[in-house]
């Protein structure tokens, strides 16, 4: 091999510098991008964050804009020499787009307080420089619970107070100036913003204009499986205390115009919980003879068992008689208040009455409606005619149905049924529910916009922030159209009550341009023509898995229910359980599914609480007819009446069925089966329960029969022809012998002797 010159060497050498430098940036940029990238993955693990916990949701000329919240280091490093702010937006967000584009980049703000001109320090030092009394007297303040530094893993308090005239917002004009502004708390060091949390304030100098009424709807319900569809009294008296679920409602109740939509089960639920208990039988007194009464209040001997069971007996009926009081009481004001508002039956459950409709089990759908006569029972006044099918899920099949069914009124979200305006308008409508156009259906229409906001105001663990931007958004909504009146409908989630309904219904029931509204009210009005009804087909529902799991246990239980002595009461225990899983609470996430296996296995605990105690094996004798007793056990709820039949393997057993009998629930109760043996066999034996329906319940037992001849009568007649026999025996015996033998001799002389005598001498 030739060696390569050194001059072509000298050029691959710098021609391959040069590619080098040249792919350079191309394998460098990688690298670059690389490293915020494990930054960012750090900062994720360690951080600074603010966390707002007030924010005064509007301000006029004459109040104080607070915000406070706390900062949290959850770095290694501390903060030195930390500098906070409060920063306003210089223009109003008057439109959805520019809320939206403050949340995305605070652009366009000015600073309206921070740590050095309105820190505890800066404040003593002002104070110290003042000649007289005509220094500078702003009431702008920033107190804060550290000093220079905030440690790592600290967590540090701060609070805002700037008065209205500190703001420099106009009040000249308050109609042109008037609305919501974006604030920005920043915290920040050497290295630069480490920090931020956002909020709104509406500024309203009290300009002249035409409020927007809201009418706010609050479901009244306990979403979750229960046995009989009725809810516990032990989670009822949870949801009653303070800061319970009911207690948050009932709390609302002091809002006049707010409309509640109550759950026939919160109803049923109740009044099965307050109901008066039956008098214990009084125990029975046996006196011994020789007993003297003083006897009684004798000590025991020493040794003896104390009555521990006794006490916790008497302990447990008390505290369970004190519960019952609570309930009842709570009850009863709660039914005294709602009267004075606005009630909407709702179905059983509150169900996804859309997910039920044309399955196995669409008749819970018509049952379900036709429960919201217990509410009716309790407030005569209750609107029964008002559906409310899941967000989206409104089709004109399903209104059509919901219409025939009895419903007026369906409550459908903007979202299927825009407005032709382009802003929010009115929430009375109505749709058309058949092609030709010729049958349409009430809509009170719910503002999406506002309800979805004000869920993520209740699902926030720290709503300052999120409550003042749905503040603001009601603002920007007045603002659309300041002269003219429109009614908005904005219900709360379909869930149980938490701590921030009570905060978000104040806020906006308090907003000067909102006018709280009833329900009826809008109602009442005219309607609004808006777009047509549009198909939602990813609306959220129960899932198909759910639906045909209940399916699948509703069919298996009612047969079986028929065994009850009130089989009607059965099924509607079955229904109303079954109805708690398909809860309109249930359409977000895999709840329903696990719902319906709760309900599955209750349903075969309830199938297996009604069964017969296995006995042992019986001896029968043939040709005798008696009875085998059968122990039915009813460990269920309900009494229940059945008879016993036996089903013998083999014909050498003849077996009746019994009478019907009442077995009381919780009881247990012994049944004697006619039987009768035929033939010596080992007979293995059926034991079933079966209905007055002739319905044969799943629990069975098997019994082996062993059917054997009359051992008594045989042995006597055994006996007996022994006996016999030895007598036979011996006679036969005795006859073989015959007479005693004569001697030859004397046998021969006898002989001679009649021939030769005279025959008339013998």
């Amino acid at each position: 091999m030739k060696p390569i010159p050194i001059r072509r060497l000298r050029f691959l050498t710098a021609l391959l510098s040069t590619l080098l430098l040249l792919a350079g940036p191309v394998f460098a940029y990688p690298l670059l991008t690389a490293a915020p990238a494990a930054a960012s993955t750090d900062a994720d693990k360690d951080e600074v964050s603010i966390t707002l916990d007030e924010v005064t949701p509007w301000i006029d000329d004459k109040g104080t804009l607070t915000v406070r919240g706390k900062i949290s280091n959850t770095t290694k490093k501390a903060i030195e020499k930390p500098s906070l702010s409060l920063q306003m937006s210089t223009r109003k967000l008057d439109s959805e787009s520019r809320l939206s584009s403050w949340k995305q980049g605070q652009a366009q703000h000015r600073t309206v307080a921070d740590l050095e001109h309105d820190g505890t320090e800066a404040r003593e030092k002002a104070k110290k420089d003042k000649d007289d009394d005509s220094g500078d007297s702003s009431g702008t303040t920033l107190d804060t619970s550290f000093d220079d530094t905030i440690d790592p893993g600290a967590t540090a308090e701060f609070t805002f107070r700037v008065p209205a005239d500190d703001l420099d917002l106009s009040t000249s004009s308050p109609v042109s100036s008037w609305g919501p502004r974006g604030l920005a708390v920043q915290i920040g060091d050497d290295t630069g913003l480490r920090a931020s949390a956002l909020g709104f304030t509406t500024w309203y100098p009290d300009p002249e204009f035409d409020q927007t009424k809201i009418s706010l709807l609050a479901p009244v319900t306990l979403p979750g499986h229960s046995e009989g569809g009725l809810i516990p009294s032990d989670r009822l008296d949870a949801a009653i205390a303070e800061g319970g679920s009911l207690d948050t409602i009932a709390k609302l109740l002091r809002h006049k115009e707010l409309a509640l939509a109550i759950d026939p089960r919160i109803i049923a639920s109740f009044e099965a919980a307050i109901a008066e208990p039956p008098p214990a039988d009084a125990p029975e007194e046996t006196e011994e003879p020789g007993d003297e009464k003083g006897e009684e209040t004798q000590s025991p001997p020493v040794g003896a068992p104390e009555n521990d069971e006794a006490d916790s007996s008497a302990a447990e009926l008390e505290a369970a008689e004190d519960q019952r009081r609570r309930l009842d009481s709570w009850y009863q004001d709660f039914v005294g208040a709602a009267q004075k508002h606005t009630i909407v039956a709702l179905p059983y459950g509150d169900p996804d009455l859309s997910a039920l409709r044309g399955t196995k089990i669409d008749r819970l759908s018509t049952f379900a409606q036709k429960q919201r006569e217990v509410v009716k029972d309790v407030f005569p006044d209750a609107r029964t005619d008002i559906a409310w099918p899941v967000a989206g899920s409104a089709t004109k099949n399903g209104l059509r149905a919901l219409k025939k069914s009895g419903n007026s009124t369906a409550i459908v979200s903007d979202g299927q049924q825009p407005s032709i305006t382009g802003i929010h308008d009115d929430a009375h409508s109505h749709t058309t529910i058949t092609d030709d156009g010729e049958s349409t259906i009430d809509t009170l229409i719910s503002d999406s916009k506002l309800t979805d906001m004000s869920a993520e105001v209740i699902a926030e663990e720290n709503p300052a922030g999120p409550l003042s931007e749905l503040v603001a958004e009601s603002a920007v909504i007045q603002s659309e159209a300041p002269y003219r009146t429109r009614s908005l409908f904005v219900p709360l989630p379909r869930a149980a009550a938490s701590a921030n309904w009570e905060q978000t219904v104040e806020e906006l029931s308090s907003a000067p341009w909102i006018a709280p509204t009833g329900a009826d009210e809008i109602l009442d009005s005219p309607s609004e023509a808006r777009g047509l009804l549009r198909t939602d087909s990813d609306a959220p529902h129960i899932r198909k898995k759910a639906v045909e799991s209940l399916a699948e246990t509703r069919a298996n239980q009612e047969d079986f229910n028929s065994v009850f002595s009130d089989p009607d009461s059965a099924d509607i225990r079955l229904d109303r359980e079954l109805l708690t899983c398909t809860s309109a609470a249930w359409t977000l996430g895999r709840n329903a599914n696990i719902c319906a296996d709760q309900a599955r296995t209750q349903s075969e605990k309830l199938m297996d609480s009604l069964h017969l105690r296995k006995g042992s094996s019986v001896l029968l004798v043939t040709g005798e007819k008696t009875t085998i007793p059968v122990t039915i056990v009813n460990d269920s709820p309900a009494e229940a009446t059945l008879r016993i039949r036996m089903r013998p393997a083999t014909p050498q057993l003849r077996a009746q069925e019994t009478e019907t009998v009442k077995v009381p629930a919780a009881e247990t109760m012994r049944v004697d089966v006619p039987v009768e043996g035929l033939a010596n066999a080992d007979v293995p034996t059926t034991i079933e329960m079966v209905t007055a329906d002739e319905v044969t319940l799943p629990k069975h037992e098997s019994l082996m029969v062993r059917v054997r001849a009359d051992w008594e009568n045989i042995g006597t007649a055994v006996v007996g022809l022994a006996l016999a026999a030895v007598f036979v025996i011996g006679l036969v015996k005795t006859i073989a012998r015959g007479r005693p033998k004569i001697p030859e001799q004397q046998l021969a002389d006898a002989m001679a002797r009649a021939k030769t005598d005279d025959p008339e001498k013998r």
